[in-house]
């Protein structure tokens, strides 16, 4: 009777246990498949991140390509201007130089002055640096006759 009674029970505890696995299984089963939704909507929430970084990247780009211009063209000013400077500081000690009558100019001084005497037809008094296409978005450098310097960036 100890046997049938042990049998009864462990067959019990058994059928206990698998029912319990069984509903275990079960709550895996549901947890696994929420996992799998997450990641899928985490997935296209990444895809969707990286078109909206690629896209910025290709304006940003754009943008850059737009302002080449005005920056080579600042820097031909600014060369320009570095240029003229040069120019007026070598005239201004030419001119600082205190020569006595009956003295002359050395010669490395008359090419100074000779260098700074160029002919004005050679200095533009207005100048459009950078004329955009019409169908470009509009930006533009230009200089008027009284030396103002007007930059248009649409």
């Amino acid at each position: 009777m100890i046997m049938k009674i042990s049998a009864a029970s462990a067959s019990a505890a058994f059928v206990c246990l698998a029912a319990k696995l069984i509903q275990t299984l079960g709550e895996t089963q549901l947890t696994i498949v929420e996992v799998k939704n997450s990641v899928n909507s985490l997935t296209k929430e990444s895809q969707r991140l990286i078109q909206s970084a690629e896209q910025v990247t290709v304006d940003i780009q754009s943008k850059i390509k737009l302002l080449e211009p005005l920056l080579e063209s600042a820097q031909d000013v600014g060369e320009v201007v570095h240029s003229v400077t040069d120019k007026v500081k070598q005239n201004a000690s030419i001119q600082n130089k205190v020569i006595l009558p009956g003295e002359a100019l050395n010669t490395s001084d008359q090419q100074e002055v000779a260098s700074w005497q160029a002919p004005v037809e050679d200095i533009p008094s207005t100048a459009d640096i950078y004329k955009p296409d019409n169908t470009a978005h509009g930006n533009t450098i230009s200089s008027s006759p009284d030396g103002v310097l007007k930059i248009r960036i649409k």
